[in-house]
């Protein structure tokens, strides 16, 4: 389970890592900011799931630590994002809170 959860995670820290890259091109300096805000949680998630991944720590909850502030910074530049271009869809902010949430709390419990 171990493997899985640290894949997902891995998955979901890189996801965002690309989606911030795409945005980097902007002239706007808000969207920049937001982007290198989901870029560094993007890129602490990553981290913390390659530390659960290899078990460099021998209890979970320290990586689990370490990936919430990583989520949080993801699901905050996502909420400016959408509130700033005005497409913003509840749902969709609900269900990455949500699989943030689990991925830590997965870090966590294996």
């Amino acid at each position: 389970m171990r493997i899985v959860i640290s894949i997902f995670a891995i998955l979901f820290g890189l996801l965002h890592i690309i989606a911030a890259a795409a945005q980097f091109k902007s002239k706007d300096p808000a969207v920049r900011g937001s982007t290198v805000m989901m870029a560094c949680g993007g890129i602490a998630v990553a981290c913390a799931a390659i530390s659960h991944l290899v078990g460099a720590h021998p209890m979970g909850w320290v990586d689990a630590l370490s990936a919430a502030p990583g989520g949080l910074l993801i699901c905050a530049a996502a909420y400016l994002n959408g509130k700033r271009s005005g497409s913003f869809h509840l749902s969709h902010h609900l269900v990455r809170g949500a699989i943030a949430i689990l991925l830590v709390i997965g870090m966590a419990v294996w």
